[in-house]
This record gives C-alpha cells, sequence and structure tokens, in this order.
C-alpha cells in the first residue's frame, strides 16, 4: 500500500526539494529493507516506524501545503491590494497632475498678466517719477528763488537797521558838536564808522570835530577820505581847500584845486577863491599879497554890509586864527573874517587893511 500513496505523495504539486527530500528518505528505507531479508522481525518493526514516520510526514506535508495556499491566499490578496494601492496611487498622482497643469496654466496667465499690469505700472511710475522730479526741480527753483528774497529781505533790513543807528549816532554826534563836546562826538563817530567805514557824513563831522579842535592833519585826513569815496563831493573839496590853506599847505592846495577849479570860481559868485587865495597868502605870511587881494575885492563891492559866502561856518578858522600870536597876520586874518561873515562895514574894513603893516 504504502508504494502508491508513495508515488501519489511524490506526484502531488509539492515543490521540488520537498519532493527531493521526501524521495531520498524512501530510497533510503528501500536499501535499508532490502539488504537485511533475513530479519523478518525487525523489518516489520522498521516497516511500522516507517508507517508512523509517514503519517508524520504526511501531516506535516498537508501542514505545509495548507501553509502553501495559505501563502498563495496571501499572496493573491497582497496582488490585489498592490494592485488597488497603485491603481489609487495612479489616480492620486494623475490628479495632482492634473491639478498642477491647472496651477501652471493659471499661474503661467496669472504671471503673464502681471507681467503686463507690471509694465503698465512701470510705465505710469516712470511718467510719475518724471512728473515728480520736474515738481521738484520746480519747488527747489522756487525755494532758491524765496530762500533769495529772504536773504534780500534779510540784508536790507539789515541794512536799514544799520542806517537807523548810524543816523541815531549822526544825530547824537551834531548835538554834541553843538555842545561843543568834541571829544564824545569823535566816540560816537567811531562806533558809526564800525558799522560803515565808509559813511561820508560820518567822516565830513569827523573832520569838522578835528578842524574846531585844531587837528588840521587829522582833519585834511577825513576829508581826503570821503574825496576817495565820493570825488564828485564838491563842499567837501572847499572844506579840504580851507584846511589845506589853514595848515599852509601851498603845494598839497593847488593839486586839490586843479581839479575842481571850475567848481570853486563859480560857487558864492567867485568870492570862494577869493577868500581861499587870502587865506593861504595869510597863513603862509605873504601878508601883502593878501593885503591887495584883499583891498581889490572890498573896493569892487557896492554894499556896504554882506555876508559874502552866505552860510560858510567860520568856526574851524576862528579856532586856529585865535592861536595866532597877536600881530599884523592875525588882525588881517580876523579882519578878513568878519568882513566876509557880515560882521564888518567895508569902509572900516578898507581902514583895517590900511592900517596893517606888512
Amino acid at each position: 500500500m504504502w508504494p502508491k500513496f508513495v508515488f501519489k505523495l511524490l506526484g502531488g504539486k509539492m515543490k521540488f526539494h520537498l519532493r527531493f527530500f521526501v524521495g531520498s528518505l524512501l530510497f533510503a528505507l528501500c536499501v535499508s529493507a532490502f539488504s537485511k531479508p533475513e530479519k523478518k522481525t525487525d523489518a516489520s518493526t522498521e516497516i511500522n516506524q516507517l508507517h508512523v514516520e509517514m503519517k508524520y510526514m504526511s501531516r506535516e506535508i498537508e501542514a505545509v501545503r495548507r501553509d502553501q495556499l495559505n501563502y498563495k491566499i496571501e499572496k493573491e490578496l497582497l496582488k490585489e491590494a498592490y494592485s488597488s494601492n497603485i491603481q489609487t496611487i495612479n489616480i492620486v498622482i494623475t490628479i495632482i497632475l492634473g491639478v498642477l497643469g491647472v496651477l501652471g496654466y493659471l499661474g503661467i496667465r496669472s504671471v503673464k498678466e502681471i507681467r503686463a499690469d507690471y509694465a503698465v505700472e512701470l510705465d505710469k511710475l516712470t511718467t510719475l517719477k518724471v512728473q515728480l522730479e520736474r515738481d521738484i526741480d520746480l519747488v527747489r527753483s522756487k525755494q532758491k528763488e524765496v530762500e533769495g528774497q529772504v536773504g534780500n529781505l534779510t540784508k536790507t533790513n539789515e541794512e536799514q537797521d544799520r542806517r537807523l543807528k548810524i543816523m541815531e549816532l549822526v544825530e547824537k554826534v551834531s548835538n554834541l558838536m553843538t555842545n561843543k563836546q568834541f571829544n564824545w562826538a569823535l566816540k560816537y563817530i567811531d562806533i558809526g564808522l564800525g558799522l560803515d567805514p565808509k559813511n561820508t557824513l560820518l567822516l565830513s563831522q569827523k573832520s569838522s570835530c578835528h578842524a574846531k579842535q585844531g587837528e588840521l592833519t587829522a582833519a585834511i585826513e577825513s576829508s581826503k577820505k570821503i574825496l576817495e569815496i565820493e570825488p564828485e563831493n564838491v563842499s567837501e573839496a572847499f572844506n579840504l581847500l580851507e584846511f589845506l590853506a589853514l595848515a599852509g599847505q601851498r603845494d598839497e592846495f593847488r593839486s586839490i584845486y586843479a581839479n575842481y577849479e571850475d567848481a570853486v570860481k563859480k560857487t558864492r559868485s567867485g568870492f570862494l577863491i577869493v577868500y581861499l587865495e587870502a587865506l593861504l597868502s595869510i597863513m603862509v605870511g605873504e601878508l601883502a599879497t593878501a593885503k591887495k587881494l584883499l583891498h581889490d575885492f572890498a573896493v569892487a563891492r557896492s554894499e556896504d554890509v554882506q555876508s559874502y559866502l552866505d552860510s560858510w561856518s567860520f568856526d574851524e578858522v576862528r579856532t586856529i586864527t585865535s592861536k595866532i600870536p597877536v600881530g599884523a597876520q592875525k588882525a588881517l586874518a580876523d579882519a578878513m573874517i568878519s568882513f566876509l561873515d557880515g560882521k564888518m562895514p567895508r569902509e572900516l574894513f578898507l581902514k583895517t587893511l590900511d592900517a596893517v603893516v606888512t
């Protein structure tokens, strides 16, 4: 019976290595059985053992076949699960790719639209930038213009303030000079010249202050500064000629007189030149020349008393002549001043001239 079972077992659906193992085992049993025929009892025992082993092997083979079946079922299940998973994954990937494609299309379209909008906005911004730069340049130009106007206004205000201060100082100096406070007047003049060194009015007051104190050198210096600033100032030229005559500076007198000769001859109907020439001759000691000049002038006049030089101030001259020692020079100078100032009658003046010994 066992050979049929063996062949059935070996012919069943069994893997190759298992068939090889079972076949080898049966071959070994057969060889063992045929090799010892003499021992029937032992063979019967072994056969029984083999039957037991075969049953055990049969149960093992059934377990193996059952495991194979379970493995096959699990394998099929895994295949179905894997196939289902693959299909699901493919579906998901397809959906994702579809979504990405849609998003990519929309994204590319959005990028194009954004780029177009950006180009439009860029053009607008460029135009706005150009316009803004123009507006800024215009504002800067107006700002500079306003700053210039503010600067001019500031300068104008400062100039006006400075002029007001100088005018106040001029008035203060004039009052001090009227009260014969010449030293105080000179201090205020220096303050004013600190504000405006070229103020001719202050320089004229300074010249007059020095002259009225007998300081002819300082007076001449101030008068020259005025003529440097205002060469056409003939009034100051007349003052300078008077100071030069009082100082006896003949050469400097002739130099200045040459520049203003026409103006001197035309002023006060020609009386000014007579006064200046006579004063210069008296101060340099040429009394005869001065006496003849004044005599001819007085004889030619028909008026008994007259102020020939109108509002001419003789204060500076009197300050200087007052320091001349008593004598012909002083007498001639005083008589000339009194006659020209309208304080001495013509006849008395002519008698005084005749009494002066030259």
